[in-house]
């Protein structure tokens, strides 16, 4: 397990103050986990965006990108279900953020359904993880309700769009 001390000297050697991004009492967080996770979430968002960029610039993007699928399966202390799942969560939030800052249609109504999608399958891998969970069906229900609400809104939006562009002018 990484410290909080390994934490904070890779971001420094980065060079990411987590207190010039995130004010330490403005988030509300208390106690060491909280802090942990902080710092981490800062290093994956820093390292993310490394690699966003080494995919976007790569001359051959298909094998960069075979390369860190291969990195990641190669961790003997990642479980791949559990890495997939706190991904859909980060993928929710940051939908969610997205669409906080847009205003521009259709774009609120893709990302609210991307978001959805984001959700079911965060509880698909959960239950997948304990199927055998007391509170399954519930479960289930709310991934097939959060896929179904998903689907009807691409496809108003797309029945929409397609007969705002072929309906015939006054």
């Amino acid at each position: 397990m990484v410290t909080i001390a390994q934490l904070r000297a890779v971001l420094a050697i980065l060079h990411i103050d987590p207190v010039e991004i995130v004010e330490p009492d403005s988030t509300g967080l208390r106690g060491p986990d909280s802090e942990r996770s902080l710092l981490v979430g800062l290093l994956y968002h820093a390292l993310g965006g490394e690699m966003r960029q080494v995919l976007a610039t790569a001359t051959t993007a298909d094998e960069v990108a075979r390369a860190a699928a291969m990195s990641a399966r190669q961790a003997p202390y990642a479980n791949a279900c559990v890495q997939a799942g706190v991904d859909a969560r980060r993928l929710r939030d940051r939908i969610e953020a997205l669409a906080a800052e847009t205003t521009v249609d259709p774009a609120p109504i893709l990302l609210d359904a991307a978001a959805r999608s984001a959700d079911a399958t965060e509880t698909l891998l959960a239950l997948s993880r304990n199927p055998g969970d007391g509170d399954a069906e519930s479960r289930w229900r709310q991934a097939l309700d959060d896929l179904g609400q998903a689907y009807h809104l691409i496809n108003d939006e797309y029945v929409e769009r397609t007969n705002a562009t072929t309906a015939p002018l006054p």
